[in-house]
């Protein structure tokens, strides 16, 4: 089980590249996938982005890369073609114009588009193959911190289950003496009225049936437990289970809220409020799940 909170950093590098990546999740109920590359670095996002996608199922994520690569070596040359049209503008203004002096070096250079200043062209292959690297060191980082994170939060949600547990059984409890002690109560009002021998057994039957089938929460009981067995095995796996905890949340959420409305006394209503407490924590803790 992983958090869906994380960070990771990693660099790649050979003679000509040096980069960092940096990628950051938090929580979300989408995936969501931003990847910012430099501009000469673009043609990578693909994949990338397929590599992230493979790492990380759910959740926001940042993607950053800083491009570090040292100066590419730069060559100077003089636009021959230009400079010879510019010399031949110049003697025929000087001939024209009966102008005297000559076109010096430096004032050629100065002239726009004379020199021409080209850089080295990195090679594509190993851009990438730093650039990848540098974001599996990354993904790497960052699985190893979600991974900790998310044990840390499987513990304390089995913790919470246990507790959990605990309200279900002291839920069950209570209401097996509640509904033992409606029935005799409702038994001693009959005799009350009418004679031991002029009662009806079939008629007292029934109505003591219905009785118990107005509070009966053995059904919502025995899906909590097995809600709360299958959480336990949620917890356990590897892998991405936050959308599988989500839906076990709301099941039991809702077994909770029948089991509250038919509460047969105070005590198990309480009960009931406590268990929703826990429940409420649970779901809270789940959201950060991958």
């Amino acid at each position: 089980m992983r958090s869906m909170t994380g960070f990771g950093r990693g660099t790649g590098q050979n003679k000509a590249v040096q980069v960092v990546a940096e990628i950051k999740t938090v929580n979300h109920k989408y995936h969501d996938i931003s990847v910012k590359l430099p501009s000469i670095l673009q043609f990578l996002e693909p994949e990338v982005r397929d590599l992230i996608l493979s790492s990380v199922t759910r959740g926001k994520v940042d993607f950053f890369l800083k491009d570090l690569s040292p100066g590419r070596a730069k060559t100077v040359q003089v636009n021959e073609g230009l400079v010879t049209e510019y010399l031949r503008a110049a003697k025929k203004a000087s001939q024209r114009f009966k102008l005297k002096g000559e076109l010096s070096v430096e004032s050629l250079f100065r002239m726009p588009e004379v020199l021409q200043t080209t850089e080295e062209e990195r090679q594509e292959t190993e851009q990438k193959k730093a650039v990848l690297e540098a974001v599996q060191e990354a993904l790497k980082a960052l699985e190893k911190m979600r991974q900790s994170e998310g044990a840390r939060l499987g513990k304390d949600m089995a913790e919470r289950a246990r507790d959990i547990t605990g309200v279900v059984q002291q839920i069950r409890q209570r209401h097996k003496a509640v509904m033992g002690e409606k029935i005799k109560a409702f038994r001693e009002k009959v005799a009350e009225f009418l004679p031991e021998p002029l009662q009806d057994q079939i008629r007292l039957s029934t109505e003591e049936g219905l009785l118990l089938q107005r509070h009966d929460i053995a059904e919502e009981l025995t899906r909590l437990d097995s809600h709360l067995e299958a959480l336990g095995e949620a917890v356990r796996e590897k892998g991405s289970v936050g959308r599988k905890l989500d839906f076990l949340i709301q099941e039991m959420n809702r077994e909770a809220n029948t089991v509250g409305s038919k509460s047969a006394d105070s005590k198990m209503a309480q009960s009931v409020v406590r268990l929703k407490e826990l429940l409420e924590q649970l779901r809270e803790q789940v959201q950060n799940i991958e």
